[in-house]
């Protein structure tokens, strides 16, 4: 038996996460308090989620031929979506309503994700949205590598303009498809960027363009700002800026981060937030649910400002003891270990 070879960690990559996995954070946190507006609200939602499936098409790799590649996305995310679907989203919202903490949200959380699209611990939409897009991608990978080779690649473009064109339209006409399919749609273009990065630039490995790295990222916070003028939500796919603009400020705010990431390098506990991102993700919506209730049961009120940072400052902290609470417990489900074994897994 072939012995598994460790894929090799990119710190930045680590830290980009870290500190997308935080802005997730907060921006839950203020909805949660009913906060509208915030600094930055516009440009961070705009690259935000393109960052994941940009970092996700980074590290594509066809594998052993599309059933294996299923097989490894359904242990790193459909499994995790399932789980954290069940538990966290339709049981445990029972139980909470059984001891009137909260509404009991009816018969019909079960199958929520299939066209409502809106249940509890609502973060983990994320995990089945990159699974369909993984899939999708991978299908159209196949097409472009049928083409004669001097068009594979610029096959595999227009396929991936081509699709997310029609997402983008789909949520522009305000017709919905099951499961968040709209939604992998439109990001396909994220991914197919994040492909051609990896096979085309020194993106990953140090090089002599790095001590560009900062006036690069300012530039691209630039553009994000300058351009990103209204509404952008990838999870209800619904955009109000034109089709140019929102691809502009996603792939540019995208990089900005990564390339802002790999001129610092570490910061440890972002970095540390990044790596196990995924554990944040699936649970941090109850963990600040807790931290509020807790507030509320004791009549505490803060300014609302000085209540925001409070809830997500001790959420984030709370994660040195999750995290490695759930690594210990339950690496199946958080994409640590697979549930299903592969024959050959390395």
């Amino acid at each position: 038996m072939p012995i598994p070879v460790e894929k090799p960690r990119y710190a930045f990559v680590d830290l980009a996460k870290g500190l997308c996995i935080m802005l997730v954070v907060w921006h839950h946190v203020a909805s949660t308090w009913g906060l509208d507006t915030y600094p930055l609200k516009l440009p961070l939602s705009t690259f935000r989620m393109p960052l994941y499936f940009f970092l996700s098409g980074l590290f594509f790799k066809s594998y052993n031929g599309f059933f294996d590649f299923c097989l490894r996305k359904i242990n790193k995310l459909l499994i995790p979506f399932a789980f954290f679907f069940i538990t966290a989203s339709c049981i445990l919202p029972f139980i909470l309503a059984h001891f009137h903490l909260r509404p009991n949200p009816g018969a019909s959380v079960w199958y929520a994700f299939i066209w409502q699209e809106q249940f509890p611990n609502f973060p983990i939409w994320f995990l089945l949205g990159l699974f369909w897009t993984n899939l999708i991608f991978y299908g159209i990978y196949l097409v472009a590598k049928r083409l004669p080779p001097k068009f594979s690649n610029g096959g595999l473009v227009a396929l991936s303009l081509g699709i997310g064109a029609i997402g983008f339209c789909l949520g522009r006409c305000n017709i919905n498809l099951p499961m968040f399919l709209d939604t992998a749609m439109t990001t396909i273009p994220y991914f197919c960027a994040g492909h051609f990065a990896f096979r085309y630039t020194a993106l990953l490995k140090p090089n002599k363009l790095d001590k560009m790295n900062i006036p690069f990222a300012l530039l691209g916070f630039g553009l994000v700002y300058l351009l990103s003028d209204s509404t952008v939500s990838y999870v209800e796919n619904k955009f109000q800026q034109p089709f140019w603009s929102t691809y502009a400020c996603g792939l540019s705010g995208a990089l900005a981060i990564l390339l802002l990431s790999k001129a610092i390098g570490k910061i440890p506990l972002v970095s540390y937030f990044g790596r196990y991102s995924i554990m944040i993700l699936v649970t941090h919506g109850w963990v600040q649910w807790a931290i509020i209730k807790i507030l509320r049961e004791f009549h505490i009120h803060w300014s609302k400002g000085v209540s925001l940072a409070f809830v997500f400052v001790v959420t984030m902290l709370l994660y040195l003891g999750i995290i490695p609470f759930m690594k210990r417990f339950m690496p199946h489900v958080t994409a640590q270990k697979d549930v299903i074994k592969r024959e050959n897994p390395c």
